[in-house]
Order: C-alpha cells, then structure tokens, then sequence
C-alpha cells in the first residue's frame, strides 16, 4: 500500500469528511443508500460516531483520501453487532490495498468492542466490493430486490455478515 495514515476521524475533522463524501454520493450514486442532494454538514455526527461506532480516515498528508464505518446500535438487544457503512477510497487511492486496510482495521476494532458480527450492502456488479468483502470473510445471505433507486433505475443490494465471535453469533 502507498504511504498513508489510517486513523479513527474526530470531529475536528469535520471539515475533510464531507467532500469526501460528497465526492463519493457524486461518483458512485448506485453504491450508498444517501444521495448527493440531501447531504449537508448536519450528517457528519452520524458518519464520525461514538465509540463503539468508529469512522476510519485514511490521510495522506492533508487530504482524505478514503472511509470507512462502523455504525452499532444503541438498543440493548442489537449491541451484539454492528454495520459496516460509507466504505469508499478515492479514484487515485484504489488498488493501493487501502479499502483491504481500513477494513481489516475495523473488523479488529468491532472483535476487540465484543461486537459478535458484522453485516454490510453492497450493489450487486459491484464486483470489486463483492471480491474485498468476501476474501476478508463477509458471506453473503441475501439479496434485496431493487433496495436502491437512483434515476429511475433500481439497484439491487447484496446481503453480508461476518461472524466475529462463533461461539456466540
């Protein structure tokens, strides 16, 4: 992987997350559940989290160059588990080893949070996500029909979990 610094997103960097994001909404509309248009400032909170959520960034230098978050829920009898979300590397970035980083990371973070399992989506003919997911132990147990509509046009999404703690899952 090329130099970077992979590291938990604070609040304080606020102001890198949201063109990062806005730039993934604009370029890959079909691969996230929000749209470009209703993304503002006032959803950085959610994306940065609380532990045990945890939003990774990954720096080179200045800039952010890629993300990926763990969302969990705050109701006792989903704690269990938590849901992998808004994973994108910019353009230049991908290929690197980067998205395969950030998510060896997080599944870490969530086994050393006690978190039993992970879930996350991804669009089908997303073939490179299918392929990272897969490899690092994701298995895929559904697809929902038409989950995403983006321009008219409706996208189904793949269905994947991770088992963290077998004994327990």
């Amino acid at each position: 992987m090329r130099e970077a610094i992979i590291r938990p997103l604070l609040h304080e960097d606020a102001d890198h997350v949201l063109p990062l994001r806005l730039e993934a909404l604009r370029l890959h509309p079909e691969a996230f559940g929000a749209d470009f248009s209703e993304e503002n400032r006032a959803v950085l909170p959610r994306l940065i989290g609380q532990p045990p959520a945890l939003t990774l960034g990954c720096f080179d230098g200045d800039a952010l160059v890629g993300m990926a978050g763990l969302m969990v829920s705050g109701r006792v009898k989903q704690r269990h588990k938590g849901q992998v979300f808004a994973v994108y590397v910019t353009p230049s970035w991908r290929g690197t080893g980067l998205a395969r980083a950030m998510m060896r990371r997080l599944i870490e973070h969530a086994a050393a949070s006690g978190l039993r399992s992970l879930t996350l989506t991804v669009t089908v003919g997303n073939d490179s996500a299918l392929h990272l997911y897969r490899s690092l132990g994701f298995r895929s147990y559904g697809t929902e029909p038409g989950s995403l509509c983006v321009g008219g046009y409706c996208h189904d999404e793949e269905l994947m979990a991770l088992t963290l703690d077998p004994a327990n899952a």
